[in-house]
Parts: C-alpha cells; structure tokens; sequence
C-alpha cells in the first residue's frame, strides 16, 4: 500500500464552499425545528450570529476557509478570543494571512486503509461494578422474584459493556495500524483517570476550589455542592464535568474520527423489573442546537465549527455506515423518528436512516468526525439475556458475544469510511 503525503499551508486551500452551501448545511443539520432563525441570519454574501435582534459575529464570503481552519486547529477557548476581536468586520488580505501565520503547517496522511489513521474511542459511562453503576443509574438488575417472565437473575451494567467494546474495537484498529485513543483506559476509571471514588474523596474539593478561584463557580453553588452526597454530586455536577474531560482528551488528540460507544434501553420501560419486547438500532451526531446554546459564548464558537466546517457532513456518512453494520449484523431494526419520544421530541432526523442530529455535550464539543452508536436496547429480552454471558474469548478475555459482534460492526464501518473518497 503506498501512502502518499502531501503539505497544506493555509492561504492556498482551495475552498468551495458557498454562504448558499452553508445554509443547506445549516436547514439540514443544525437549525432545530426552526429555533435558530432569530439567532442565526443569511444573506448572498455572509451569515452572522445574532444576539438581541443584532449581529454579534459575521462571516463574510472569503473568510469561510481561514475561519473554517482556525476553528478546527485552535482550542474553543484561543477561538473565543478571535471571536470577540473580529465581531462583524470583514477581514482585510493582511489579516487573512496574518491569522494564517499563526496555523503550523499541515501535514496530511492520504490512503484508503486504517493505516496511520488517528482514531479516538470513548466508552460511554464509567461503572465497571454494580456499586458505580447504581450511582450512574446505568444497568441493568432483573430478577426472577420480580418478573414472571425469567428464569435466571440478569445483572449487567452499561460502563463495562462499553469499556468491553471498546477494548476490542481499539485491538482491531490498531492490527491495521491505525493509533488509537480511548477516553478512559482502565475498567472502572473515568475519563481523568481515577476512578470516581478517589475523585470524590481526593479531588472533589481541589477541582470545586480552582472553579471558584477562576470565578467559573459562584461561592454559594459551591457551599451547596460540598455538601452533596456522591450519588447526588454525579448527577449535579461531576457528569457534566466528566463530558468536558473526554472532549478535552480527544480534541487534544486530533482524530480523523471518534467514535463513541453506548447501549440503549427502551425509554418506556420505567419500571425495570420486566425486559421489553423492543429493540432498535440508533446513531447520533452533532447538530439540532437551540437558541438558548446561544447564550454562551462557547456554543457559538462550536456552532460555527460545525457550520463552516464539513463534520457534520462526514458524521453522517460516518454514522450511517455503522447503524447499517449494526442493523445487518446484529439483525436489529432501525430506529425512526416515532420509535422513541426523545427522537421525535429532541432530534432532527438527518437524510440518512437510523442517523439524528443530537444537540448531546460530545456531539457538539469533539472537534472531528463522530458517531455515537447506541446498538441496542440492553433490556430487550433477548439482549438481556445474552450480555449477562461471558460466551466468546478474545485477547485473552471472555465477554459477551454481543459484544463482539458490535465491536466488529463500528470496525466495519470506520474500515468503510476510510476506504471510500
């Protein structure tokens, strides 16, 4: 396989898109049931960002291409400080290329193989016992005692099913030689690489002191948190938190793709003592933002990322390849609009089956290419049934066959997306 390499500096990209393509992108992926048109206007020649009715940042035709490139090379928190200088003027020639300066040459690995790729995985959740995956509210515990419809005692949590996935994908890539990354890459750890026992006892009030020292926590929200129990921190505070370390670990990382693992479970089965006779198969990416996004400054600098640059448009193609590996594979139905409230109620459906537009943390913050995979419902009958066994050996470890079989299908998928122009 030969691989060509080739160097970009950044004044002589050749740049096609138009304001026109950026509105399609726009009508397509990101405007919300219609929720961004006072936020967000277009004419012939520029698209701004409004706020109170007047424009607050503009991009001029010309401008898309240096834009689009420092959007996608600097951090969110060095873009902000571009944002708040340029605002609505135009960028003169000199400016262009001094901001060009500031962008380190390019360097582009171009074959139709995994070889080289950058790949980041992130295995949704953290719990690799049940004691962390009641705090997380993530498992799944059905009991012959409770429901008539089982023989066995099912028990299983989502953090180890991802972290499993995720260990077996990560082989397979890097067999074909790509470099791979994973978010937190010990069972039970979270993304800062402790788990969220020693977090809590050893970190909670070092990280809470640094946010009110940089004046990002008010001193009463902090009294408050201080005070929280560990299962009610999780919910206040620490997720959240957590999201913004896996983004911050992959963007750092520059992947030419990410992939981010989780399992679903039927949105209707409130009680959990029965499995569910429902199973579809779903994929997520960025976009569906609302007006309120707009109230931080941060969201407009992701706004305009996904606006200006072609992620969206290669997430969906990302995406689509692998719910159509897990809906051939895994012999499981693909999910339309009216499957599941939060599809029809918090998504906008993307031209591709079983692919949605999710205003989610990940989906807007990872600065790449992305899917986030939710394969199957794991309180399906027979799902439920077959994550609870340690029935296949790979690398030395037995995990569920499920498991394997979806680990393959995103290793399909990511093995397609490459192949293809």
């Amino acid at each position: 396989m030969k691989l060509f390499f080739y160097f970009i500096f950044i004044p002589n990209i050749i740049f096609s898109q138009s304001i026109s393509d950026l509105k399609t992108r726009f009508d397509t992926y990101l405007n919300f049931n219609g929720s961004l048109n006072q936020s967000v206007s277009f004419t012939e020649k520029s698209v701004s960002i409004k706020n109170a009715g007047k424009s607050d940042f503009t991009v001029y035709e010309g401008e898309q291409e240096i834009l689009t490139t420092l959007l996608k090379t600097k951090k969110t928190s060095e873009f902000i400080t571009i944002y708040n200088w340029k605002k609505n003027n135009r960028l003169s020639k000199k400016q262009i290329d001094s901001l060009a300066k500031t962008i380190s040459q390019v360097t582009y690995l171009s074959s139709t193989s995994l070889q080289g790729k950058r790949i980041a995985i992130d295995p949704g959740h953290f719990a690799g016992n049940m004691t962390d995956a009641k705090v997380e509210q993530k498992f799944i515990d059905f009991s012959p005692y409770s429901s008539n419809l089982l023989k066995d005692t099912i028990r299983f949590n989502e953090g180890t099913l991802t972290y499993q996935t995720a260990t077996i994908l990560k082989h397979k890539l890097e067999e074909q030689g790509a470099i791979v990354m994973v978010t937190r890459p010990q069972q039970n750890y979270t993304a800062f690489q402790i788990t969220y026992d020693t977090w809590f006892v050893k970190r909670k009030k070092i990280v809470l002191d640094s946010l009110v020292k940089t004046n990002s926590m008010d001193s009463k929200r902090y009294a408050v948190l201080m005070k929280l129990p560990k299962q009610k921190l999780f919910w206040e505070f620490f997720r959240d938190f957590e999201l913004g370390e896996r983004a911050r670990l992959i963007n750092e990382f520059k992947p030419d793709a990410t992939v981010i693992i989780h399992y679903n479970v039927d949105e209707k089965n409130t009680d959990w003592v029965n499995p569910t006779t429902k199973n579809y198969t779903m994929t997520f990416i960025g976009g569906g933002m609302t007006a309120d996004n707009f109230s931080k400054t941060i969201n407009k600098i992701h706004f305009l990322r996904l606006l200006l640059s072609d992620q969206l448009n290669q997430s969906e193609k990302l995406a689509s390849l692998t719910v159509n590996q897990f809906n051939k594979e895994l012999h499981i139905p693909i999910a339309q609009k009216h499957d599941a409230d939060y599809l029809r109620d918090n998504c906008l459906k993307t031209p591709s089956s079983g692919v949605f537009c999710r205003n989610l943390a990940l989906c807007r913050m990872i600065n790449s290419p992305l899917v986030y995979g939710e394969a199957l419902y794991q309180d399906n009958m027979k799902e439920c049934n077959q994550l609870c066994k340690n029935d296949y050996e790979i690398n030395n470890q037995k995990v569920p066959k499920r498991i394997y079989e979806t680990a393959m299908c995103y290793y399909q998928a990511l093995s397609a997306y490459f192949s293809k122009p």
